[in-house]
């Protein structure tokens, strides 16, 4: 499809029959689900950035030297030692749901440096791991179309296609929500983090760290967060954080879709990196950079009123309201 550059109307019925053509019809995740057993998956530690029991945001603004902006945003939080140990392993969850260039996918500038900053502080058990979304798989296609799988294997870094691991079930016991397939080898990681983009989604609102989590999840079950028509994949979304939490994130708001995503859209450029330990106040705090643009979106009015913060407030998924919370800049 294509956009005229100032088009600023999403133009969402076209692009839903794009994607039902684009979607492979015989691939095995989509047919059928295969689990290896259940259990009672739960990574969720609390949030080690905090301040005088405040969840912290960090936001600086973006130079040329990717790698330097990101050790500022940590270093803001009190740094990479205050969420992850040396001896950690370490799995990496970027957003390559699509192969589409960023905000589509995570920028290979960005997860190379991240990788980078991680190993000059000594951790050296990183791994990189995705599932493409339902219209765009297989995963290993979009690996090699996105490049990350000649980056990756460049910077000798284990990538993994979580349309080829076990799954195991997972109760979540949500409103939206009962049981959901989520990959064995999240048990072989201790700690996670996150590297979401900065973007509107045209069916959950917008796509940060809350909505990354379902790049963990079963295609099959995917099924179920687009049922009823695309009215609750916002709440289910997020509720598919229950049983797992990042214990960093790292998001780049270099440039951002205000209107479509998750793969195209409108694009602007806010030039930021924003961190934090607490998705729904990183979220929030993107939630309204974005609402600063001018597009037909859905994110107007206040960011705690949409369906994502709402689900996960309910659930105490992260913060419950702005006094909760600090930007530190």
């Amino acid at each position: 499809m294509e956009f005229k550059p100032e088009e600023v109307i999403f133009h969402r019925e076209e692009y839903m029959e794009h994607l039902g053509e684009m979607r492979s019809k015989d691939y095995p995740p989509l047919m059928k689900k295969e689990v290896v057993g259940k259990v009672n998956l739960r990574h969720r530690r609390p949030n080690p950035y905090t301040r005088d029991g405040k969840a912290l945001v960090s936001f600086v603004m973006a130079e040329e030297e990717i790698k330097g902006d990101i050790q500022k945003a940590v270093d803001l939080l009190g740094g990479l030692n205050k969420s992850l140990k040396t001896e950690d392993r370490i799995l990496l969850k970027p957003n390559f749901n699509s192969d589409d260039p960023p905000p589509g996918s995570t920028a290979l500038d960005f997860l190379s440096a991240v990788i980078d900053l991680l190993r000059e502080h000594g951790y050296s058990k990183i791994s990189v791991g995705e599932g493409a979304g339902r219209p765009w798989v297989p995963t290993s296609k979009i690996f090699e179309k996105a490049g990350i799988s000649s980056r990756m294997a460049e910077m000798k870094i284990p990538l993994l296609d979580f349309d080829k691991s076990e799954y195991i079930d997972v109760p979540i016991d949500g409103e939206y929500l009962d049981v959901i397939a989520y990959p064995r080898d999240l048990e072989d990681f201790d700690k996670i983090v996150y590297l979401p983009t900065m973007k509107t989604h045209y069916l959950a609102g917008f796509s940060m760290s809350l909505k990354l989590t379902v790049g963990l999840v079963h295609l099959f079950d995917r099924f179920i967060l687009h049922g009823d028509s695309h009215l609750f994949v916002s709440q289910r979304a997020t509720e598919m954080n229950i049983p797992v939490k990042p214990d960093l994130i790292i998001m780049d708001g270099r440039i951002s879709f205000v209107s479509g995503g998750p793969a195209i859209g409108l694009a602007v450029h806010p030039g930021v990196i924003l961190a934090s330990g607490d998705q729904v106040a990183l979220d929030v705090q993107g939630v309204r950079l974005l609402q600063n643009y001018a597009a037909v979106n859905h994110l107007t009015g206040d960011a705690w009123d949409l369906p994502q913060i709402k689900t996960a407030v309910r659930h105490g998924l992260g913060i419950q309201k702005d006094s909760d919370w600090l930007l530190v800049r």
